[in-house]
């Protein structure tokens, strides 16, 4: 999608299609405001009344007026006008998107800020142009290809009266940030997982960073060998896919800025190991990356955004094969920490590589470590897929992230994390084992990881296992990767650093 935001006339300027929000309960008395930017070509309160439309957050209705310059306006439901929403500006530019789409409209003109809920033009347009670039994301490569050889629709904003243009166009430089790192994320969960081994998560990271002035280093088996980290190597060794530990950082960044460090969990495939997985569903196993995914398109949004911010991310990559020569049930690995671990599930391997990733940036001193990871299935049982769980040791950053989850509709759920759930953990034969027993799955994973975060680093961790993937698609996307967790983690860093 391309987008412009201009003054004009929605009743005269040239489009294929004008993109109106109405708000719920409106009466066609009460159309008045939408009658007169359509100009003098009958009655649409009348029209609106017919079909049925009240409004209603979901609903679309298409009305065409012949004497305007577009000739089709669209009707968008925003539901009461008291009760709109970040979520439901998004949510609302998604049905319009995919109504447009449906319409095979080029050109579409919207003046979303007609009803914004209160709040203002910046954070409105973001919204809009947020979800409608969301909307029609690619359900994976070959609709992707497909999409490419169609021509990309055009997108004017209209500011209404009183909005500050300068305001909206910062709102669509935001939203088209955002929206980027989200697609990036989601591009990377839906690739097949022979199209994205660890060594091709590895250059995917690599594209990344040079394209946004990272560096980036890429640690291979014997640079993993050397640093003793057993567990990204334990898991890996199962697999012809050799494992990576990728790192990017910030090559710049303002003097006296404080370092936050971003942890993705880079399964890029997980059969379970040894402890297999059912065979049902395990197809979706290709999203055990969407923490990494997360994580690198959070990395887009930030350095697009130019936030004062010294950012590591590490990506620690495998893929988790039943080989002759995987992990076994029982085994003990020494990880670069120092720490052993027995190793009880072969299935609980994310917390073995991202155990090595959290000693490795935390030796860096960051201020802050934040750690995503489609972790437990047992956080899905808790929350379902409408929420991630959140974990820490630093209430202050828990409770940021509960605050950027409600501002970008990627919500976290505080869960608890007591000492009942370290001494889950104590191991005869190790410093501590990697599962804690059928109860507390999700705040035993968590304790497990908060083992190799110094004490004296703000750190949290985010189970993103529900809301990383999703079987029926919406107005917000297809069917397959969200993206969760890219815009959640770009936006708690700004609220960290701003």
């Amino acid at each position: 999608m391309r987008w412009s935001v201009s003054k004009g006339n929605l009743g005269t300027t040239a489009a294929d299609l004008v993109v109106m929000p109405v708000a719920a309960g409106e009466k066609a008395a009460d159309m008045a405001a939408i009658q007169q930017l359509a100009g003098d070509h009958g009655d649409l309160g009348k029209l609106v009344a017919a079909a049925g439309f009240t409004g209603e957050a979901g609903t679309t209705l298409p009305v065409h007026c012949s004497g305007m310059a577009t000739g089709w306006i669209l009707l968008v439901g925003m539901g009461p006008a008291t009760e709109v929403s970040l979520e439901g500006l998004r949510k609302a530019a998604g049905h319009a998107a995919q109504a447009a789409r449906r319409m095979k409209a080029a050109r579409v003109l919207a003046m979303p800020t007609l009803v914004g809920g209160g709040f203002d033009a910046t954070t409105v347009a973001r919204c809009w142009v947020e979800g409608s670039t969301m909307a029609l994301a690619p359900a994976g490569p070959a609709d992707a290809e497909k999409l490419a050889k169609e021509k990309a629709p055009t997108w004017k904003l209209l500011p209404a009266a009183g909005d500050d243009l300068a305001a909206v166009r910062q709102g669509v430089r935001e939203g088209e940030a955002a929206a980027a790192g989200c697609l990036e994320a989601r591009r990377l969960v839906n690739l097949p997982p022979n199209q994205l081994t660890p060594v091709l998560l590895a250059a995917a990271a690599r594209d990344l960073a040079e394209a946004h002035d990272y560096k980036c280093t890429v640690m291979g088996p014997a640079q993993l060998r050397r640093l003793k980290m057993g567990g990204i190597l334990g898991v890996g060794q199962g697999s012809e896919n050799e494992p990576r530990l990728v790192i990017l950082e910030t090559r710049q960044a303002p003097r006296g800025a404080p370092t936050v460090a971003l942890v993705g969990k880079g399964i890029t495939f997980d059969t379970g190991g040894i402890s297999l997985k059912p065979g049902a569903k395990m197809d979706t196993m290709k999203c055990d990356m969407g923490g990494a995914a997360g994580v690198l398109g959070a990395a887009a949004i930030i350095a697009a955004r130019k936030l004062p911010v010294r950012l590591v991310v590490a990506v620690p990559t495998a893929e988790n094969m039943p080989d002759g020569r995987a992990i076994k049930p029982s085994d003990v690995l020494e990880m670069a920490s120092g720490s052993t671990v027995e190793v009880l599930n072969t299935d609980a391997e994310g917390r073995l590589i991202l155990a090595d990733a959290l000693h490795h940036v935390g030796a860096k001193k960051p201020d802050y470590v934040i750690d995503m990871a489609t972790l437990t299935g047992a956080c899905v049982v808790a929350l379902g897929s409408d929420f991630a769980g959140v974990m820490g040791t630093d209430g202050d950053l828990i409770d940021v992230l509960e605050q950027a989850g409600g501002e970008t509709g990627e919500r976290v759920w505080p869960l608890p994390l007591i000492d009942a759930h370290h001494e889950a953990l104590r191991s005869k034969v190790a410093t501590l084992k990697n599962i804690g027993g059928r109860e507390a799955g999700a705040l035993t994973a968590a304790a497990f990881l908060a083992h190799f975060v110094p004490e004296d680093i703000a750190w949290a961790h985010v189970d993103i296992a529900g809301p990383a993937w999703t079987d029926k698609g919406g107005p917000l996307g297809p069917r397959g990767g969200t993206g969760f967790g890219a815009r959640l983690l770009a936006r708690a860093v700004e609220l960290l650093v701003t």
